[in-house]
């Protein structure tokens, strides 16, 4: 083969290439801009209620909507409390303009009354332009942890979960849901996320009695100091923050 024929078939391959790639930019792109977080959130309250008996909680006014000018930057949130759960919050928000925002997505935590020997539940799904993330983890003492997400882990390894963050890994179950997703896997990673939630929730039909005070606690530590406080302040404001941060993880 002639060294200009070697040429053309190298600019060929990096033509296919390139249009691929623009391809899938933009099927990922048209995923993205179809993800539908609202509908997310009205689809965990509904499971929710399916399986707890919610009684709504008070929250400030400026917690439960809160926007900055022009509406580029939004948050809306619902606090809930049942029997045998003492705190359950729900977030949704939206950071930058409602054509693509730079994230948009949503929260949960979910915290036992304290004389119940059960862990806490937390989980996030968070669409960026070019990919997702989304987490679901249990939290609390080895005993508590123990199997209540171990059979959903071979699922949350095919979708590519990985360990979670080093600054919370003695308090979860380490068989949690943490894994980055092409925002063409969305529902996929939504329904792993649906699927955990109704893992934990089975904790409370037998749930053994005992403390968790202290283990609820030292969650609040870890992620007020190292969680999304640090990530909402800088388009909220610092005093914002650190109430969201205590609504959410408190």
């Amino acid at each position: 083969m002639s060294l200009f024929e070697k040429g053309l078939t190298y600019g060929r391959l990096a033509f296919e290439e390139a249009s691929h790639r623009a391809r899938t930019i933009e099927e990922d792109l048209k995923a993205r801009r179809e993800v539908d977080i609202a509908g997310m959130v009205n689809g965990l309250r509904a499971r929710l209620g399916e399986q707890l008996e919610l009684e709504e909680l008070p929250i400030d006014g400026d917690l439960r909507n809160h926007s900055l000018p022009l509406g580029v930057s939004s948050v809306s949130t619902w606090a809930y409390r049942s029997k045998k759960v003492r705190k359950i919050v729900l977030s949704q928000v939206v950071v930058g303009p409602s054509l693509l925002p730079a994230v948009e997505g949503l929260a949960l935590t979910i915290f036992p009354e304290y004389e119940w020997d059960v862990p806490s539940f937390l989980c996030d799904l968070m669409a960026l332009p070019w990919w997702v993330s989304v987490n679901a983890e249990i939290y609390g003492r080895e005993w508590q942890t123990q199997n209540v997400l171990t059979p959903l882990r071979s699922a949350f390894l095919r979708l590519g979960s990985e360990s979670g963050p080093l600054w919370c890994a003695k308090q979860a179950s380490g068989d949690g849901l943490h894994a980055k997703l092409r925002p063409r896997q969305v529902e996929e990673g939504f329904a792993a996320l649906t699927q955990a939630l109704s893992q934990y929730l089975q904790v409370f039909n037998d749930p053994p009695p005992g403390r968790s005070k202290s283990d609820q606690e030292a969650l609040f530590a870890a992620f007020h100091q190292n969680g999304p406080r640090l990530r909402m302040r800088r388009p909220f404001g610092d005093a914002w923050a650190e109430r969201y941060s205590r609504l959410l993880f408190e």
